[in-house]
């Protein structure tokens, strides 16, 4: 089935004119954090409005806070990888060095040819 599979995906289907590159972040506690806290019961107002605005943007596809409160994960959209850099590193929390992110390129699955 696996082999099936990546006989099925060719480079073609990814390269699509003018598609956004899409970015996985992970945001953590940074190094100025405040002790005893996580992610879940400490606000971050900033980062949060810096998130929404991305979202109301269509930039920001999905966020999602890990139960224990470890960090967050996002999905997002950026014509490069310098613009989602940019995105982080001006993120205000990030600048503080209250919270630090760690970007991974990715790309969509395409099942179509799956059965």
């Amino acid at each position: 089935m696996l082999q099936e599979l990546q006989n099925n995906l060719r480079m073609e289907d990814f390269e699509v004119k003018g598609m956004k590159q899409l970015y996985f972040i992970l945001w953590t506690i940074g190094e100025k954090f405040p002790a005893q806290k996580t992610l879940s019961n400490h606000e971050l107002p900033r980062h949060e409005n810096y998130l929404k605005q991305a979202y109301r943007d269509g930039r920001l596809l999905v966020a999602a806070l890990f139960e224990n409160g470890s960090g967050v994960i996002t999905l997002m959209e950026a014509e490069t990888e310098y613009e989602i850099h940019k995105f982080v590193r001006n993120n205000p929390e990030v600048m503080d060095k209250k919270i630090q992110a760690r970007i991974k390129p990715c790309r969509p699955v395409h099942w179509k040819n799956i059965e």
